[in-house]
């Protein structure tokens, strides 16, 4: 009996430390690999290469953020400064240039004057070359107003005073000699009409076909001779003395229309006076009620220009603007000049106050 009591209490003893060592088994093995979240269990893995070998875990290593580096110093620049009422170039270095010369800064030209002050308001020359600086000293480059007239400096500033054809910006413009540009006003090179618009921009005018008249195209034909040897001599039967001594303008219109077959539409001017002489063609149109209106003008008809100064034909009209072929004009055709006028294609706006009238000689 006893050792039956005996072998029973063994095996319950047995059985609860069977049982208790399952149970810290158990309970080592789920704290060593699980983790209790709000969200539920979370698998977590060791990498082997986070440990130091000794079953250590690995430190993690945070770096440190990179200090900022230090803003670089500013670079030192070239400035205009104003003292008074006067600009002066102050260098890079602070130095005040007194040095005379031109200078650069901000992408503007200057003239430093000798002592230091900059050029402003002026036109001035160096070494025989003209510019302009405006009120704050940049030199004036490209087309430009100044006193009322615009002016073409090229881009170091050197201001263009021979005539000429210039392009600025896309645009065409015509310098005259002396410099200003020419603006709403026609004119004429190498006998091809041209117009400018209100700030100088020029386009070629289309050459008139004459409206169909023979007077058109007998001085079409005439347009570049450079003297009215054959004119003057035709009318006058004398010999031709050069320069404005032989004014010849009246004996090529006359020419103009002999040569036509025209001419007995003008001799009936001739009662009040040569036909080589403009108020004879004024006083004709005066009697005969001759005059019409400008922009009615066409090929063939004769234009006066001043009081009776000078005469020529309507080759035609183009927009605003009378084309007109003339004897005894251009360049050559003033006082002093030593060689004769020449036969000239030129161009009017039909509202020039130089045009005196049109005829119509029908």
């Amino acid at each position: 009996m006893k050792s039956t009591t005996a072998v029973r209490t063994k095996r319950t003893l047995m059985a609860l430390l069977l049982m208790f060592v399952l149970s810290f088994t158990t309970a080592f093995a789920a704290t060593d690999t699980q983790e209790e979240s709000p969200g539920g269990t979370v698998q977590t893995e060791v990498s082997a290469d986070t440990g130091d070998g000794n079953g250590q875990a690995a430190e993690v290593q945070q770096e440190e953020p990179a200090a900022a580096a230090p803003a670089p110093a500013p670079v030192a620049k070239a400035q205009i400064i104003k003292k008074g009422r006067y600009y002066y170039y102050k260098s890079a270095s602070g130095k005040i240039r007194k040095k005379a010369g031109f200078v650069t800064c901000n992408g503007n030209r200057y003239y430093v004057r000798r002592g230091g002050k900059i050029r402003t308001s002026k036109t001035f020359k160096v070494k025989r070359k003209s510019y302009r600086a405006n009120k704050y000293g940049v030199i004036m480059t490209g087309v430009y107003k100044w006193k009322g007239h615009y002016y073409y400096s090229n881009p170091s500033g050197v201001l263009r005073k021979k005539a000429g054809f210039v392009t600025c910006n896309g645009n065409r413009y015509y310098v005259r000699k002396g410099g200003k540009i020419i603006v709403n006003d026609g004119f004429s090179v190498n006998n091809m009409p041209y117009a400018a618009d209100a700030t100088g921009c020029v386009t070629m005018l289309g050459i008139p076909d004459g409206d169909g008249s023979p007077v058109v195209d007998v001085a079409k034909a005439q347009v570049g001779i450079m003297t009215g040897v054959t004119y003057w001599v035709w009318y006058y039967k004398t010999r031709f003395r050069d320069t404005d001594r032989t004014p010849w303008c009246g004996a090529f219109v006359a020419w103009c229309y002999n040569e036509a077959g025209l001419y007995d539409r003008i001799t009936v001017a001739k009662k009040f006076g040569p036909l080589g002489y403009v108020p004879s063609y004024s006083r004709y149109a005066d009697k005969y009620d001759k005059w019409i209106v400008k922009s009615n003008a066409k090929g063939g008809d004769i234009i006066i220009f001043g009081r009776n100064m000078h005469v020529g034909l309507v080759e035609g009209i183009v927009g605003d603007y009378i084309i007109t072929i003339e004897g005894n004009a251009g360049p050559t055709a003033v006082i002093g000049c030593k060689k004769p006028g020449a036969v000239v294609r030129n161009v009017y706006k039909i509202s020039n106050s130089k045009i005196k009238g049109i005829i119509r000689p029908e």
